[in-house]
């Protein structure tokens, strides 16, 4: 490793892809560009990374700069492998991921093709924006019009997922990153999810649990204190 710079020597990556259709070119190129970006916005921020197909399970030969603490000899992700397997070798841009310990990315891979049209790798970006989080909320409550709904989304088979991801949204809401929540920012964020309906969902606490760092009875309790308190609003509005 070298100022944040990681490269898998021999192990049939860099050696054996540079041995096919002027691969080895195109990868320093392509690591030119990466050190570039990352150079650009920070290694704390911004990191690219460049797999190699041929080896799903150690798909990862190139990084430069540390967002989501990958390295070199590393496998694909979830959605790499579910776009390889169903070989949807489709360019993806500025989608939204999220890390384990709550902060926000916009990522985007682009897969990496040899004169014949072969997929044999991706590059890919992923930029943390959870810093932007306050000011971004803080404009979002300043500048939406009256009458504007404010309505988001998520599509996903994977009830873990959906949940998280409207954790990520809770927290956002709140102006913080769910590494950085005291007791009363995760109150308004268990508040938030109350009121979206996350916890008709059977297995709702057990995950955001994990993701809080908390265990399932803190979120019981913060479940039962946030709803107690709305009940005591609604009685002395009566």
């Amino acid at each position: 490793m070298r100022d944040g710079h990681q490269e898998l020597k021999g192990a049939g990556h860099v050696l054996a892809l540079s041995a096919f259709d002027g691969r080895e070119t195109i990868l320093e190129n392509l690591k030119a560009i990466g050190r570039a970006v990352v150079e650009s916005f920070g290694g704390h921020a911004c990191e690219v990374l460049i797999h190699d197909l041929s080896d799903l399970e150690h798909s990862i030969i190139w990084v430069e700069g540390n967002v989501t603490g990958r390295h070199v000899g590393g496998s694909m992700t979830d959605l790499g492998l579910e776009l390889v397997r169903g070989e949807k070798f489709e360019d993806l841009f500025n989608y939204t991921t999220y890390t384990d310990d709550g902060r926000v990315l916009k990522s985007s891979s682009i897969f990496l093709r040899d004169a014949a049209g072969q997929t044999w790798g991706a590059f890919c970006l992923n930029l943390d924006v959870t810093p932007y989080h306050t000011i971004v909320h803080q404009l979002k409550k300043s500048i939406l019009r009256e009458g504007e709904s404010g309505v988001t989304e998520t599509f996903s088979d994977d009830v873990e997922i959906t949940v998280r991801n409207l954790l990520a949204e809770a927290a956002f809401e709140c102006g913080k990153p769910l590494h950085a929540l005291h007791k009363s920012d995760r109150l308004a964020v268990i508040q938030i999810l109350d009121r979206k309906g996350v916890f008709q969902v059977k297995r709702a606490v057990p995950i955001l649990a994990k993701y809080l760092g908390v265990s399932r009875y803190t979120v019981y309790n913060d479940l039962n204190a946030v709803r107690n308190e709305a009940a005591g609003s609604s009685e002395e509005d009566a």
